[in-house]
């Protein structure tokens, strides 16, 4: 029997959101990192579903399953060593229009998952950002479908496979 089978590894089935308002980026400004928006999947949710609710949960605007694109897989390894934890991450991305923008209270340092900015592309990679993210972003950027497995030690993204998805 596998660390799997046995229940000493677990998968942590988890949605990464990156919403685009023309060449800007809703990005989160958590403790440690930027980041996009995301969470883990609630029991007998859909990826997209979990989507919505997440951004919903996170930024107060409110979305739809359709408007939500899967664009990429990303297999974290032991992502948290401590918890016996591998992360198994879609990343979806959306077009936010501005009636959506204005539902998002920008800014706000009070926020508890962290304040949340509209960046501009050209800016999100002088971020303080995973080391792991700026190795997919540009899939994101180019809306091209990808996937990969990023291997992180102590917070250090130490080796990695991405390809697109032709």
């Amino acid at each position: 029997m596998n660390a799997y089978e046995s229940g000493t590894q677990k998968v942590i089935p988890a949605v990464l959101l990156y919403a685009f308002r023309g060449h800007e980026l809703l990005m989160i400004h958590g403790k440690k990192k930027w980041n996009g928006l995301g969470g883990k999947l609630e029991p007998g949710e859909t990826m997209a579903e979990a989507a919505v609710r997440e951004f919903q949960e996170e930024s107060d605007c409110t979305t739809v399953p359709v408007q939500w694109r899967r664009l990429g897989e990303l297999y974290f390894p032991n992502f948290k060593a401590d918890k016996k934890e591998d992360w198994w991450v879609t990343v979806f991305v959306t077009d936010l229009s501005d009636e959506q923008v204005s539902q998002i209270p920008l800014e706000d340092p009070l926020r508890p998952e962290g304040s949340l900015h509209l960046v501009p592309l050209s800016r999100v990679d002088c971020l303080d950002l995973w080391e792991g993210d700026r190795l997919f972003l540009p899939y994101v950027f180019e809306r091209k479908p990808f996937q990969g497995t990023l291997f992180y030690r102590d917070g250090k993204c130490v080796r990695h496979e991405l390809s697109a998805i032709i």
